[in-house]
């Protein structure tokens, strides 16, 4: 066969099969659109497996600033003073552990004249002793509270007549017979209970004694001659 012959029948057939690709192209076009109109219509699922995937971008969660928490200062209460009141009148005190009659004066702003007062203030309380015991309510007197001032001897009392007499600071048996011209004998015999010692017993402030009066008769105090002065 001759190469003009040879071309001229490829030309031939290329005309034949171009009708054919061209409707086999057209008819895969159109399947192609129908799959993607249907595949939209359900979702997109071919958009979905076309379109490029977008990254979803990850949050780091920024640091929460945590406040410190300063602790609150305490608030410090100060304490009120209470002042103790200055009793006015004799009050009531329950003997402690460790008190005496003396701790007690000393710590009430008390005095020891003030002693005579609890003697009479507290006749239980033995004025040779001052035993006290702890939980004995005791009265007390407030400071400077006055010390009973005795009763003025009425004129005229018969001789042997007893009075009581509250034994002060200072005093002794000598002193208090002269006081009332009686004697010391006299008055131990009329406190046997009390002066056990006799004309030796220690007596102490607070003590009441039955004193006899009027027993001897009162010397009169002397005044003291001048001594006379030699002229030059």
């Amino acid at each position: 066969m001759a190469i003009k012959d040879t071309i001229g029948s490829y030309r031939k057939r290329r005309e034949r099969i171009k009708p054919i690709f061209l409707g086999s192209l057209a008819i895969l076009l159109v399947i192609i659109g129908i799959i993607i109109v249907v595949a939209t219509m359900r979702g997109g699922g071919i958009a979905k497996l076309l379109a490029s995937k977008t990254p979803t971008p990850t949050i780091t969660p920024l640091p929460t600033d945590t406040p410190t928490l300063t602790p609150t200062p305490t608030e410090t209460l100060t304490p009120t003073i209470t002042l103790t009141a200055t009793p006015s009148s004799v009050y009531d005190y329950i003997v402690q552990e460790g008190d005496n009659l003396y701790t007690i004066i000393e710590a009430h702003a008390l005095t020891d004249n003030d002693l005579i007062l609890i003697y009479l203030l507290n006749p239980e309380i033995d004025p040779a002793t001052g035993f006290i015991t702890v939980g004995q309510t005791i009265k007390l007197p407030p400071p400077n509270y006055p010390i009973p001032t005795p009763t003025p001897l009425p004129t005229g009392l018969a001789p042997g007549s007893r009075i009581t007499y509250l034994v002060m600071p200072g005093d002794s048996l000598g002193a208090i017979a002269n006081k009332f011209n009686s004697t010391v004998e006299a008055i131990v015999a009329a406190n046997k209970t009390l002066l056990t010692d006799g004309a030796t017993s220690v007596i102490y402030p607070g003590e009441q004694l039955l004193i006899p009066i009027n027993l001897v008769t009162p010397v009169p105090t002397k005044s003291p001659t001048p001594t006379p002065t030699a002229t030059p």
